[in-house]
C-alpha cells in the first residue's frame, strides 16, 4: 500500500494546520498533506500580481509531479494576521484562489476551505 498524497496552500498560522489535515484525510482518504504555506495566502493567491504565487506554484508542482497528490486545498482562516478580514472576505479571496490554481491546470481536484473561529472546517464553494 502506497502512502497517498493531498496538498494544502495553508496560512502559516499553526491554528489552520491540524483542522486541516485532519479534515483532508479524512474527507478524501489520503495519509498526509503537502503543506506550501505563506502568511495570509488566500489573499496573496487571490491578488494574482505576486511574486509569491509563482513560489507556491513551484511548490504546488512537486506535490502533484513528485508526491502524486490529486487534491488541492486552498485555504484561509479566521483571524488571519497576513490577511485580515471576515469571513465574507476570506470566501471570496479563497474563491479567487481556487480559480488562480484551476489556471495552472494540474490533475488534481481543486478545493477551497476556510477554518473558522471554532477551528472547523467550512467547505467554500
Amino acid at each position: 500500500m502506497s502512502f497517498k498524497f493531498g496538498t494544502a496552500i495553508n496560512c502559516i498560522d499553526g491554528r489552520a494546520q491540524e483542522p486541516v489535515i485532519d479534515f483532508m484525510k479524512h474527507k478524501y482518504g489520503i495519509d498526509g498533506v503537502d503543506m506550501v504555506t505563506f502568511p495570509g495566502v488566500d489573499g496573496v493567491m487571490s491578488s494574482g500580481i505576486s511574486d509569491a504565487i509563482v513560489l507556491i506554484r513551484n511548490a504546488v508542482s512537486i506535490s502533484i509531479e513528485k508526491h502524486g497528490s490529486r487534491i488541492i486545498a486552498v485555504i484561509g482562516h479566521f483571524d488571519c494576521a497576513g490577511n485580515p478580514g471576515n469571513r465574507e472576505h476570506h470566501y471570496a479571496n479563497i474563491g479567487k484562489a481556487v480559480q488562480q490554481v484551476s489556471s495552472w491546470k494540474f490533475d488534481a481536484e481543486i478545493v477551497g476551505l476556510y477554518v473558522n473561529d471554532k477551528r472547523q472546517i467550512e467547505e467554500v464553494t
